[in-house]
């Protein structure tokens, strides 16, 4: 499948999320995931999906993650007029569920 069938795909996962998901904001932040990746002295609290790992970024966590992996290419024209390939790989997730705060 092209590109274009996987943006429309992850596209189309946004619809999926009932619109009081995406309007309601809590006071109590999430305990995050015990995974920590180190980036440049920063860590970082997030887990790569795959075969039964769970992909969600907070610490006891209950509910459904959705997942789009969407990879592609674009082509760039610079100020002299060549042009080059550019490529991009997004990791795009949304969590709907409960969670125990801090």
């Amino acid at each position: 499948m092209g590109s274009d069938g996987q943006c429309a795909g992850a596209a189309m996962g946004v619809g999926l999320l009932p619109a009081t998901a995406l309007a309601k904001h809590s006071s109590s932040a999430p305990k995050p995931t015990p995974n920590v990746t180190p980036v440049n002295g920063t860590d970082f609290h997030f887990t790569f999906f795959g075969p039964h790992i769970d992909p969600s970024s907070i610490g006891d966590f209950k509910g459904v993650v959705g997942i789009a992996d969407v990879q592609g290419t674009g082509a760039a024209r610079n100020p002299d007029g060549s042009t080059e390939t550019l490529l991009f790989d997004t990791d795009m997730r949304f969590m709907s569920g409960t969670y125990v705060a801090r």
